[in-house]
C-alpha cells in the first residue's frame, strides 16, 4: 500500500479471502486515520453526494471521478476482536466506502457509468495491451 502510495488495502486485494482492510489516510482537514477493521461493515454513508478522483491499487494507472458520500461509518473489529467503530468525513468517507467495496467484490469502476466509465475501461484494455 505505501509503496504504490495507497491510502487503504483489502486483503483481498492480495490474494487473502479475509474480511479485513487497513487504512492510511487523511481526511479533508487533514487529520490522518490509520487503522484496521475485521469484518467490516457499512452501517451509514450518507450526507452530500461528492464526484471525486478515484484510483485503486487493483487498477493502477487509472483515475476517475466517482460518486461518494462525504460521511460514513463502518462498524467491525479489531485483530484482537474488540468491537470498533470508525466514523470518517471527506476523503476518509470515500477511502471507507471503496474498501467496503472491495470486500464486497466491487471495485470503484462499478460505480462509474456513461462517458467515465467507457474512459476508465478504454484505458484499462490500453494497459493490458501493454504489459
Amino acid at each position: 500500500m505505501y509503496a504504490a502510495e495507497g491510502v487503504g488495502l483489502a486483503a483481498n486485494q492480495v490474494g487473502e479471502s479475509l474480511r479485513v482492510f487497513v487504512y492510511d489516510c487523511p481526511d479533508d482537514e487533514e487529520v490522518r486515520h490509520v487503522g484496521h477493521v475485521v469484518n467490516p461493515r457499512l452501517v451509514e454513508a450518507d450526507g452530500v453526494v461528492l464526484r471525486g478522483p478515484e484510483g485503486c491499487l487493483s487498477l493502477p494507472g487509472l483515475e476517475a471521478g466517482t460518486e461518494r458520500y462525504d460521511h460514513a461509518v463502518v462498524e467491525g473489529y479489531t485483530v484482537t476482536g474488540e468491537p470498533v467503530s470508525v466514523h470518517g468525513t471527506g476523503w476518509f468517507a470515500r477511502c471507507l466506502q471503496h474498501e467496503c467495496d472491495h470486500l464486497d467484490g466491487g471495485v470503484y469502476v462499478d460505480r462509474l457509468t456513461g462517458w467515465r466509465r467507457r474512459r476508465v475501461m478504454r484505458q484499462a484494455a490500453r494497459a493490458s495491451w501493454s504489459r
